[in-house]
């Protein structure tokens, strides 16, 4: 039976010489994977161009086949992205949670407030021109989906006035905790420092999400922001 589906894409690795597959986190059905053309086909190219990372498509798949990997109908963008394939800056920070959220994900069921959180950040992030809130995207989102993935800090006060977290019995960056609000100025060092605690805190809870190949490049691209 063939079922209509919602989903970001998370990334593609070729799976042979004629198809691919592509990670999809769908609003109906959580995680899956598609099987999708690879090559030079018009109907490769056309694919390819419209599962780029963290697109929203909508599409028809089998549910009834026996097989994990879905093949899918035509796939159409629910909505064409603006800025975040052509600013270079922004496509980074696309690659990093490209990679964080494939992780993260990997064998999530559906969740509709989480994948809700995913697809209005991102709206929100294609829509974005100031320089701070560019830059403080990827801290501020890692640090809202903490709620919508359960793992949210509960906070407790010392008596220093520092803040702690009961969960992992270390004390937090106060900066964390006001990650929400994108427009915070930090320097380069402080925003690696940030994100590389928040990044230890899901490891304690999601294993693998740790040791990212994107970390790296996204840490130079802000160093002199």
């Amino acid at each position: 039976m063939k079922e209509k589906i919602t989903g970001i894409i998370l990334g593609t690795v070729r799976h042979n010489d004629r198809h691919n597959i592509t990670g999809i986190y769908t609003r109906e059905r959580g995680r899956m994977s598609l099987l999708t053309p690879a090559g030079s086909t018009k109907k490769s190219r056309q694919t390819s161009a419209r599962i780029l990372p963290l697109n929203i498509v909508e599409t028809q798949v089998n549910m009834s086949a026996c097989s994990e990997l879905r093949i899918p109908t035509s796939v159409t963008p629910v909505k064409v992205w603006r800025t975040l394939y052509n600013n270079p800056i922004k496509m980074c920070v696309v690659m990093f949670l490209t990679e964080f959220l494939h992780r993260l994900l990997r064998d999530a069921p559906a969740d509709i407030p989480l994948w809700d959180f995913i697809a209005r950040s991102m709206d929100l992030f294609d829509s974005a021109d100031q320089p701070q809130v560019i830059a403080n995207f990827h801290i501020s989102f890692l640090v809202g989906l903490m709620h919508k993935t359960g793992i949210n800090p509960e906070m407790a006060e010392e008596s220093d006035g520092r803040e702690y977290d009961v969960h992992t019995g270390r004390t937090v960056l106060t900066l964390i905790n006001h990650a929400r609000d994108t427009g915070f100025k930090l320097n380069g060092q402080m925003r690696s420092e940030i994100l590389d605690e928040i990044l230890r805190y899901y490891e304690c809870h999601f294993p693998g999400c740790s040791n990212l190949k994107s970390l790296d490049v996204l840490k130079q691209v802000f160093i002199s922001t």
